[in-house]
């Protein structure tokens, strides 16, 4: 959206528009309308209307995301991210870290900044892995700013980190010198069983089709007693898959909760497997620190009310998305 209006008839325009995107994109879930007008005084909410059905996996569905090779949902993803990602100008980057971390998060009492935030949440997994020894696997390892943190722990040669993003993986060889850095997608890894001996995966998975796939295939590659650790993001209805299909897989990776996780990590073969929702240590504070700044910039007139309000509503549309923000560890 052009964000030029100078006349006031065009910042009048701009702003219907950024309404408009706002409430049809919370309004594809009908339920969670009255929660997002009206909050918990919500008046009684109206019949729910039911979801797109759950499109079969090996047919193309409407919009062809489904049924599409991992290469395409790959291609589709980098397009999305490495702008946003690589480009250190926009203010996404600078927001969320200008170091390179690209997460949401960890905010006990006594945080900083995003950096902080980022570094603790990756730290906490870390803190679940008892021994810290031996081959480590960082999957979706975005920039290289999570695999360089590992070098803290494990000599560069037994780091490995995969990607789907050839200029994500590019940026991880500069950060993380000496680490083995390759083009992989998580649902399909190539390597040998019993490889590693522990596996890290940081806000990715509800990208992967499917969580199951990599959660299999992360219980073949790693050694008996290895642990997993990760943190993900559950949206809040299986509609949001296809809303978003461009850039999320089928409903088919869809969980409900944190319950529903531990269940399906159990049933793969995971032991000791412990999920924990920690959303109000994760994404509360990281939405209350990006406001704050989107105003700070305002108030330093280094940004428009136009753009401060399209980043706003962006945030405001997130929130009625985002569902349980999730901690993940388990042993094989």
């Amino acid at each position: 959206m052009s964000l030029t209006a100078t006349s006031a008839d065009a910042i009048k325009a701009s702003l219907t528009k950024i309404f408009a995107r706002t409430i049809d994109t919370v309004a594809y879930v009908p339920e969670d309308l009255p929660v997002f007008a009206y909050g918990r005084a919500a008046p009684e909410k109206p019949p729910v209307e039911s979801p797109p059905p759950n499109p079969d996996p090996s047919s193309s569905g409407d919009t062809g995301v489904a049924a599409s090779p991992a290469a395409e949902l790959a291609k589709t993803i980098n397009a999305l991210y490495d702008p946003r990602f690589l480009d250190h100008n926009n203010f996404i980057s600078k927001l969320m870290d200008e170091q390179g971390f690209r997460n949401i998060g960890y905010w006990p009492p006594g945080t900083v900044d995003q950096h902080q935030a980022s570094e603790q949440l990756q730290d906490y997994l870390l803190s679940h892995i008892p021994e810290k020894t031996g081959r480590i696997l960082d999957v979706a390892c975005g920039l290289g700013a999570s695999t360089r943190r590992l070098l803290a722990h494990y000599p560069a040669e037994n780091v490995w980190a995969i990607n789907i993003s050839e200029k994500q993986i590019e940026s991880t060889r500069t950060l993380a010198p000496g680490c083995h850095a390759l083009v992989m997608n998580a649902v399909e890894m190539t390597f040998e069983d019993a490889f590693f001996d522990n596996i890290i995966c940081i806000e990715a998975a509800f990208h992967f089709e499917t969580r199951r796939k990599f959660l299999e295939d992360a219980l073949r590659i790693l050694k008996p007693g290895g642990h997993l650790v990760m943190s993900d993001v559950l949206f809040t209805s299986p509609a949001r898959h296809t809303q978003f299909a461009q850039m999320l897989p089928s409903p088919a990776n869809h969980l409900e909760s944190a319950e529903s996780y531990q269940a399906l990590l159990e049933e793969i073969g995971f032991r000791n497997a412990v999920v924990k929702n920690l959303r109000d240590m994760i994404w509360r504070p990281h939405f209350l620190k990006f406001v704050t700044r989107l105003h700070e910039r305002f108030l330093d007139r280094e940004i428009g009310f136009l753009e401060l309000v399209d980043n706003l509503l962006f945030y405001y549309e997130m929130d009625r998305v985002t569902g349980p923000c999730l901690v993940v560890s388990a042993e094989k």
